[in-house]
C-alpha cells in the first residue's frame, strides 16, 4: 500500500512507529484549546475594522479610524490565506484525532483502501449538527449582508466578504453532510432489522465508492452549488430592490439579469442533485464513520 510521495513520507513520519495518531477519547488536549483560541482570535481580528465601522454607523459608537497599515495587514490575502489555512488545518487535525484516529492502511486484497491512510471518527450527534448548520448559515448571512448596510468603503469589509464566500459553501456542505448521515442511519437501521443478529450486508458499487466515499464529491457539489445559488440570489435581490440608478444603466441591468438566470439555472439543479446524491452513500458499501486518503 506504500506510495512513494512527499505527502505520504510526511504522513508516515507524523504517524510514527505505531502508524496511528488519535484515540477518539473526546477529551480536548491542551494543544486543542491553544489552537482553538488562536483560530478565534484570528477570526475576530480580521473582522475588527468592519465591526468598528458597523458600530459607528448603527450603534452610535465613537468613530475609530483604522490605520492603513493595520488594514493592509488584516486585508492582506497572503496573511489571510496562509494564517487561516495553517490554523484551520491544525484545528481540523486536532479535532479529528479528538473524535477519532488516523492510521496507515493495513488491509490488503480486493477490499483494501485505495489510499495509503485510513481514518475512523465518531460522528457529531444530530442535534449538535443542526446547531452547527444554523450558526454557520446565520454567520454567513451576516458576513455577506451587514457590510452593505454600512455605506462605507468596501475595502474595510474585504475580510468579511471573503469569510462569507468561504463559509457559504461550508454551510452547503454541512447541510449535505447532515442529510448524508441521517439517510445512512435510516438505511442502516432498516437493513439491520432484516436480520435477527443485526448484521448489515453491504454491496460495493465502484462509482459510489469513489464519488461519495473516497472523494466526497457529493459534499463538494453541495458546497459549490450553495455558493452559486447565494450569489445568484444576491444579485437578484439587488435587481429587485435597489433603485435602478444605484444599480447601473440599462445595459448593466440586462447583463445582471443574464448572470442571475445562468447562476440559478446551474446552481439550483446542482444543489438538488448534490443533496440527493448524499442520500445514496449506502451504495458505496462503506461505513460512514471511516475514510481514506487520496493517495
Amino acid at each position: 500500500m506504500d506510495r512513494h510521495s512527499l505527502a505520504n513520507s510526511i504522513g508516515h513520519k507524523v504517524l510514527g512507529a505505531d502508524g496511528k495518531i488519535g484515540g477518539g477519547t473526546g477529551r480536548p488536549s491542551g494543544w486543542w484549546w491553544f489552537t482553538f483560541a488562536l483560530c478565534v482570535l484570528f477570526f475576530l481580528a480580521t473582522l475588527l475594522p468592519g465591526a468598528l465601522v458597523l458600530g459607528y454607523r448603527h450603534l452610535g459608537w465613537e468613530r475609530v479610524d483604522v490605520s492603513d497599515g493595520l488594514l493592509s495587514v488584516i486585508n492582506n490575502p497572503f496573511v489571510f490565506a496562509w494564517g487561516g489555512m495553517l490554523l484551520m488545518c491544525a484545528m481540523w487535525i486536532l479535532e479529528y484525532t479528538r473524535r477519532g484516529s488516523i492510521g496507515v492502511a493495513r488491509q490488503r486484497g480486493e477490499k483494501a483502501p485505495a489510499g495509503s491512510f485510513e481514518s475512523e471518527i465518531r460522528l457529531l450527534p444530530t442535534p449538535l449538527h443542526l446547531v452547527w448548520l444554523v450558526v454557520l448559515a446565520a454567520l454567513s448571512g451576516a458576513l455577506l449582508v451587514l457590510p452593505w448596510t454600512a455605506d462605507d468603503d468596501n475595502d474595510i469589509f474585504f475580510s468579511w466578504l471573503l469569510w462569507g464566500s468561504i463559509l457559504t459553501p461550508v454551510t452547503g456542505a454541512v447541510l449535505g453532510s447532515l442529510i448524508k448521515k441521517t439517510s445512512y442511519a435510516r438505511w442502516y437501521r432498516r437493513e439491520a432489522a432484516k436480520h435477527p443478529d443485526g448484521r448489515v450486508a453491504r454491496t460495493v458499487h465502484p462509482f459510489w465508492r469513489s464519488f461519495s466515499y473516497r472523494w466526497r464529491l457529493d459534499l463538494w457539489i453541495c458546497g459549490a452549488a450553495t455558493l452559486v445559488v447565494v450569489v445568484g440570489a444576491g444579485i437578484w435581490w439587488a435587481l429587485a430592490y435597489l433603485p435602478a440608478d444605484d444599480f447601473g444603466d440599462a445595459e448593466d441591468i440586462h447583463e445582471a439579469t443574464i448572470v442571475v438566470t445562468a447562476l440559478l439555472a446551474v446552481g439550483v439543479p446542482a444543489l438538488v442533485f448534490g443533496l440527493w446524491s448524499c442520500t445514496q452513500f449506502w451504495r458505496s458499501g462503506q461505513d460512514i464513520r471511516t475514510g481514506e486518503s487520496a493517495s
